[in-house]
């Protein structure tokens, strides 16, 4: 499951849309999408960040009708109450999608006039009271606005696994960026604190001055989702923002990864160094010739992976971790009984000795997958 927490409209499609399209696309997945602020820059009424709004709506709807041709599903959106708090949902396929309406920060968090010059930095730095555009009740604290964000996580996530998206609060590593930015990135943190997450941490304004990254057809879907983005705005009478300032994103994508350990944590383990006699699963008399052992992502990777594989029936699995020398570094399955579909684990840097390249080694049966795997540090 992928929750992407941002701070205005078409965050997600210019820095994240790479990710989001494939989490919306991936069979049996869910994503979840919250919008901190309205994004009204300077605009004294409402149409723009309505605008806006919809259009990040229309966003997400395009990123569930990439893969799948649209058909007669019907968003379904209302307004919740969270914490005491008024918030918008709408819910499209495998799509749920949150706007708090808060104000604006403005580059430098001071904020703009339409939002009373309030912001999710003197929020989090002052504790100034900050009001959504709607005029809906005020969040007091910084507390109350993370209670709230992890209230919706709790109503959608529960007890799942999750891959957790924002923006880089680091100003070393996202250096120039967006107040607002910053501070959604620690609206992740601080809400997925205590549970078991990947969290990618995503440059933002810098990213344009970085190499183009993406494969063609990422950044097709990232271009797919920001024109229904643009398009929407457009049909609102609103500037579409379809110009040089935000495609020179398109192509682009950069992040972190960092996997943390909480209340969701799995089973894996990680045990010394051996050398095995014989590892492997005895012949169940079933067949697994379309057993796939996914290439783990990100690779390289300097702080988690994720490693995935499909079981086309039921059995006992065996998953490790092998150094080029072919000894056993980490044992992550050791015949566990597991049922036909797709099954996901992390690996954690920490588990492994020193950077370098390993084999991860996947057995069901008869039938032996493998696939290389890179440690930077």
């Amino acid at each position: 499951m992928a929750v992407y927490i941002t701070a205005h409209p078409d965050d997600w499609q210019l820095f994240m849309g790479s990710d989001a399209c494939a989490d919306v696309q991936r069979a049996g997945g869910k994503a979840i999408f919250i919008c901190l602020t309205g994004g009204q820059a300077n605009e004294p009424g409402d149409t723009f960040w309505l605008g806006r709004e919809a259009a990040f709506q229309a966003a997400v709807q395009k990123a569930a009708n990439l893969s799948v041709p649209a058909s007669n599903v019907v968003p379904t959106t209302c307004k919740i109450t969270v914490k005491g708090h008024s918030v918008l949902m709408q819910r499209y396929r495998n799509t749920v999608a949150y706007s708090l309406r808060l104000p604006d920060g403005n580059l430098d968090g001071k904020g703009q006039a339409r939002g009373g010059y309030q912001s999710m930095r003197q929020l989090f730095k002052d504790g100034r009271f900050v009001t959504p555009l709607d005029g809906s009740l005020s969040y007091v604290s910084w507390d109350d606005l993370i209670q709230t964000v992890q209230r919706l996580l709790k109503k959608e996530v529960g007890e799942a696994k999750v891959s957790v998206h924002a923006s880089q609060p680091d100003e070393r590593y996202n250096p120039r960026d967006h107040s607002d930015h910053r501070m959604a990135g620690e609206v992740a943190l601080a809400a997925t604190n205590k549970i078991e997450c990947r969290t990618l941490l995503y440059v933002g304004y810098d990213s344009r001055r970085r190499p183009i990254n993406l494969q063609p057809e990422q950044a097709a879907n990232q271009r797919a989702v920001y024109q229904a983005y643009s398009e929407t705005m457009t049909s609102h009478g609103q500037p579409s923002g379809w110009e040089f300032s935000h495609l020179q994103f398109i192509g682009r994508q950069y992040s972190q990864v960092r996997h943390k350990s909480g209340q969701q944590l799995g089973d894996s383990i990680a045990i010394p160094r051996v050398v095995p006699s014989t590892v492997g699963g005895q012949g169940d008399g079933k067949t697994y010739t379309s057993l796939t052992l996914e290439p783990n992502y990100p690779n390289p990777f300097d702080r988690s992976s994720l490693m995935a594989y499909q079981m086309p029936a039921a059995g006992a699995v065996w998953l490790r971790i092998l150094d080029v020398q072919g000894r056993e570094i980490v044992r992550m399955l050791h015949g566990e009984q597991q049922q036909a579909g797709r099954h996901e684990q992390w690996l954690d840097v920490n588990s492994f000795p020193a950077a370098g390249l390993y084999i991860a080694e996947l057995r069901v049966g008869d039938e032996r997958r493998t696939c290389r795997l890179q440690i930077i540090r």
